[in-house]
């Protein structure tokens, strides 16, 4: 009985982070979008840069697929400007991020 409860609350968590994820893919593409360009910038000057090249490096196929997203979803929603204006706000390696991003949307 216990591990049946478990079960079904892994599933409904599980469902409740591919929502999460999404939401967050889709404000994230929105603030690139319509967000204060220097406020974007202060955001992403504090996360590290490695650390973002190596958790892309860390995604596939078969871990999109795991994470529930639709890559035609945002290769629809995203231009070759956005990824300008991304790889200019990021400064620091932000050619090799959006360089890195290019290839993971291409492969799927």
């Amino acid at each position: 009985m216990t591990n049946a409860i478990n079960k079904k609350l892994s599933e409904l968590l599980g469902k409740m982070d591919d929502k999460v994820l999404q939401v967050k893919l889709n404000s994230a593409l929105d603030m690139l979008k319509n967000s204060n360009p220097e406020e974007l910038a202060k955001k992403l000057k504090k996360i590290d840069k490695d650390e973002i090249m190596g958790k892309i490096d860390e995604i596939d196929q078969d871990k999109l697929k795991e994470l529930n997203i639709d890559v035609d979803e945002i290769k629809s929603k995203i231009t070759e400007a956005d990824l300008a204006k991304l790889s200019n706000l990021i400064g620091d390696k932000g050619d090799e991020i959006v360089n890195k991003i290019k290839e993971l949307l291409n492969k799927c």
